[in-house]
């Protein structure tokens, strides 16, 4: 596809579905990745060049599109792969779509317990990457609201949140010259953040899709209709932090592809072999359930694909 001054106008028509794609100039290519919507993905490289040099300077040099559509998410990766393994577009590292994921810190004992963090530099817990900060925010809102945990959004504390009771003010625990009648203490926060955040199966879940299912058996369809996006919210995450627990550890191998540790090893295509480099980087015991950012997006397609032929 040539990428004429009205591109934008076709990108409607390219495939819904997995393709590896590539953007070269006349002379070379610039970069490579894969979509499971090509169209939206440019519209998007389009809409940022407003803003990122970056892009628009990809965006001003590319002249072609070429793009192959795939019959899943495993066989686009490995395209993509092979095809780095052999190429070396001048825009792959220096891009990093990756750079907006973002980690949940936790730690009990530290103001403000829960928050969110762009690296794993420091002493927190870390679970991660998310692909969205937005998920993260309202993920923390719904369940600040149901458990009344710390979701502290200002710098001081106790902040109008205890005042208003919708926080059982956890944060007095560290000012012991404000004087309370409520018990705070640290070691039962420490237990309900590591229920609530690093436990798929407690149960909160559950607990919201009962109260939204008694909401429509009583005939109160508006009510039960708001649960729905906390339902989907919290499902979410269960099957993110789920991905999380396994995805260090997965290993797989048949005559297409050997995985070790969550990462593509080897992958036959087209009668070559070809062998990939693994990081093997030992991870913090604060960094247990958290992946670097640039390997999210590979570990994440192998964890689905394996999921999927596990339950075929």
């Amino acid at each position: 596809m040539k990428l004429t001054k009205d591109f934008i106008d076709e990108l409607d028509s390219l495939p819904r579905s997995w393709v590896f794609y590539a953007l070269r100039s006349e002379t070379e290519y610039l970069y490579a990745s894969v979509s499971v919507n090509l169209g939206a993905r440019l519209k998007n490289f389009w809409q940022k060049r407003q803003d990122d040099s970056l892009i628009a300077e990809l965006m001003s040099k590319a002249k072609y599109l070429d793009y192959q559509p795939m019959p899943d998410s495993m066989s686009a990766l490995i395209m993509l792969k092979t095809f780095l393994f052999d190429n070396y577009p001048s825009y792959q590292q220096r891009l990093q779509p990756w750079a907006e994921y973002v980690y949940l810190a936790l730690d009990s004992h530290r103001f403000p317990f829960i928050t969110i963090q762009q690296h794993t530099n420091d002493e927190w817990n870390y679970l991660g990457p998310f692909r969205s900060r937005f998920f993260l925010i309202d993920l923390l809102d719904s369940l600040s609201r149901i458990l009344k945990l710390p979701y502290c959004e200002t710098g001081t504390y106790p902040c109008d949140k205890f005042e208003r009771g919708i926080c059982r003010g956890w944060c007095l625990a560290l000012a012991p010259a404000k004087e309370t009648k409520l018990e705070h203490d640290l070691d039962k926060l420490d237990t309900l953040i590591k229920e609530t955040f690093l436990h798929p199966n407690n149960g909160i879940l559950e607990m919201v899709q009962k109260e939204r299912d008694n909401y429509f058996n009583n005939l109160e369809f508006a009510k039960a209709d708001l649960l729905d996006d906390e339902i989907n919210l919290l499902s979410k995450y269960r099957d993110w932090l789920n991905f999380l627990y396994v995805t260090k550890e997965l290993d797989f191998e048949n005559s297409k592809i050997t995985i070790r540790k969550g990462q593509l090893a080897r992958a036959e295509l087209n009668g070559k072999t070809y062998n990939f480099h693994i990081d093997s980087t030992e991870h913090r015991e604060n960094e247990k359930l958290a992946l670097p950012l640039n390997r999210l997006d590979e570990a994440k397609i192998i964890y689905d694909y394996i999921k999927e032929l596990s339950h075929a």
